[in-house]
């Protein structure tokens, strides 16, 4: 069996900053927008299941339009890292200052400076969206959002197979949702374009769902307990790792569903949290 420790202590350490910075400024915010926070639970409905069913379709369309999907993708990803930055900036600046440093981060993030720049935006955006969406939910609602898009993520790439599609469509745009990861470490130093040329051989993608769903539901734990968050947090790292031996592990290298074998764990560190 072939471990590839090396290529999974960089997917753990991008994943672990998100994972800490997303808990972090959800604890922040949880404190200073604490009655906001009780009252804007959202449950999940067969209405939330159609709409989220819809704008998948939505996603799927526009990426089989070239033209449309460059721009659209891009704008999408920009505006998905501004606004997660921004939100991790406000826990630790005052303003106008972590607006002014967010517009300042997003340029630099925008002309692709590199792959460490890349990862850094992943990390901001995703982990200052989750923070906001995870406070606004129900515990109930993240754990069928996990189960749900988790199946999902198996039909769409195994069976489907337009996940991979997208994900082949987002990548030709320049808009890579998720973490670039290099097979070597000097590979963080590397332009964005060669990276995604890259991709298969000296690079690998782990999604931005894979990352931001597990945390959703983690933050969404915040409420009840802050030591239940950290602990269903610590299992998706270990979901991570599982994710990381299948794959590296196949008899042919394809692209696979990372999020189940994640969000299994995740949600196992969530029953063991509850017990404790």
């Amino acid at each position: 069996m072939s471990i590839g420790f090396s290529l999974f202590v960089k997917e753990a350490i991008l994943f672990g900053l998100t994972l800490a910075l997303g808990l972090y400024a959800a604890y922040r915010y949880s404190l200073d927008f604490i009655d906001i926070v009780q009252e804007g639970m959202i449950r999940f409905t067969f209405t939330d299941l159609v709409v989220l069913l819809i704008l998948f379709s939505a996603i799927f369309f526009v990426s089989r339009h070239k033209k449309i999907a460059r721009f659209s993708f891009k704008f999408f990803l920009v505006l998905i890292v501004f606004s997660g930055t921004q939100v991790i900036l406000g826990t630790i600046l005052p303003s106008p200052w972590d607006l002014a440093i967010a517009i300042l981060f997003v340029f630099i993030f925008a002309i692709g400076a590199n792959v460490l720049v890349h990862d850094l935006g992943i990390i901001l955006g995703i982990a200052g969206i989750a923070a906001v969406f995870g406070l606004s939910i129900s515990i109930e609602f993240g754990l069928v959002l996990l189960v749900v898009l988790s199946l999902y993520d198996i039909v769409a790439v195994y069976v489907t197979k337009h996940m991979v599609t997208m994900a082949r469509s987002m990548i030709e745009g320049g808009a890579v949702f998720g973490f670039l990861i290099p097979f070597e470490f000097k590979g963080f130093f590397r332009g964005g374009k060669e990276a995604r040329a890259g991709i298969g051989e000296s690079f690998m993608i782990l999604g931005s769902g894979d990352i931001g769903l597990p945390l959703i539901f983690a933050v969404s734990l915040i409420r009840v307990s802050v030591l239940s968050a950290i602990i269903t947090a610590t299992f998706s790292l270990l979901g991570l790792f599982l994710t990381h031996l299948l794959f590296l592990n196949q008899e042919k290298r394809r692209a696979m569903a990372a999020l189940p074998p994640i969000a299994t764990m995740t949600i196992i560190g969530y029953l063991i949290s509850m017990v404790i």
